[in-house]
């Protein structure tokens, strides 16, 4: 195997994980970055899971983020605990000098989550996370490639949806919580297609749900959909659900209409995209076949953005994420309702 030559010139980082109902499952992921990450600490509220993690990965166990944010050897935190109120433990983390990488949803207060990305950035510090990524995956750069160039026309619709088969049982945490963890299909795993349609459509300005509990053993929904309204007459429709069995789990599919053609977008279970156009009376005028980034770390760009000293993202990648958490707190005040919510403009 040929090694990475990042990993041949770049000081690794070092990283505490903190929050490990979820944080333990990246550990491994974390480890293996060919050595552009060193796991320094974890740290949980749970301190016999806490204790147990630091066992198995051999590495230091804190007893709570304040120790981990007063260690100078610290450059930087995973933050995997839930979202409401992790604008707060990043704010905590960047005033103290600390780079945060963290997951998707990214939280729930869109003003929250503006002012705490707004300060990153302006402190010089990198907030990194999943989706949206950093920068614009390839098979959505494809898709606005194809726009310009065969004159599809102006977005009309959309409709996409992600599933698998959980079987889950209440534990107490925020997934059971509908307050924490709003139409949980769509909070948990729908938000990447949201993130998606975002980048591509320009901010949400309505939504509507409709959800129900099917089989998952936690009080909150496990099957969903969502409908988007956007700028121009766009209307788009998310479904996700934790009750399909099909052997194809996380296997998404989309298809994007245009007034002058059509978009297919499918995602296999090891990630691969295929892109297929539509347009003319060819059913597929164009096709290509891209490996997936949607949903990655890209841990590589995150050593480089963090002993680059800068955010390591686009433009807009802030837009980008606030108008992600402005779709889900409208879409938990529909859940409530029963109406159609309007999406707020925040921090423009």
């Amino acid at each position: 195997m040929t090694a990475n030559p990042a990993a041949q010139t770049t000081v690794p980082v070092d990283l505490a994980v903190v929050g490990l109902h979820f944080g333990r499952k990246m550990l491994d992921e974390l480890r293996a970055a060919d050595g552009l990450i060193r796991v320094a600490g974890v740290c949980d509220l749970d301190q016999d899971l806490a204790a147990g993690t630091a066992a198995r990965f051999a590495t230091h166990q804190y007893p709570d983020l304040p120790a981990v944010l007063a260690d100078p050897n610290i450059q930087a935190v995973a933050l995997f605990t839930g979202p409401v109120g992790r604008a707060g433990l990043i704010r905590q983390a960047i005033r103290a000098g600390k780079h945060v990488m963290t997951t998707k949803p990214f939280e729930l207060d869109p003003a929250a989550a503006h002012d705490v990305l707004t300060e990153a950035r302006r402190r010089g510090l990198v907030v990194w996370l999943n989706s949206p990524s950093p920068r614009l995956p390839a098979d959505l750069a494809q898709i606005q490639q194809w726009c310009g160039e065969l004159d599809l026309g102006r977005p009309v619709g959309a409709q996409a949806a992600i599933w698998a088969s959980y079987q889950e049982t209440a534990d107490g945490s925020w997934l059971d919580d509908p307050e924490r963890c709003p139409v949980a299909p769509i909070c948990r795993l729908g938000i990447y297609l949201i993130n998606d349609l975002i980048r591509l459509f320009g901010p949400a300005r309505q939504v509507q749900v409709m959800q129900r509990r099917l089989r998952t053993g936690r009080p909150t929904p496990d099957n969903a959909h969502l409908t988007v309204g956007f700028d121009g007459g766009v209307i788009a429709g998310v479904y996700s659900s934790f009750c399909v069995d099909d052997g194809r789990p996380y296997r998404d599919r989309a298809t994007l209409t245009y007034e002058r053609g059509t978009v297919t977008r499918t995602r296999d279970e090891s990630g691969t995209v295929t892109l297929e156009l539509a347009r003319g009376g060819h059913p597929v005028l164009r096709q290509t076949v891209i490996d997936a980034e949607n949903g990655a770390y890209h841990c590589d760009e995150f050593v480089k953005a963090v002993h680059g000293g800068h955010p390591g993202a686009g433009p807009r990648h802030v837009e980008d994420i606030v108008a992600g958490v402005s779709v889900l707190a409208a879409m938990g005040r529909a859940a409530g309702s029963g109406r159609i919510e309007d999406v707020p403009a925040v921090g423009v």
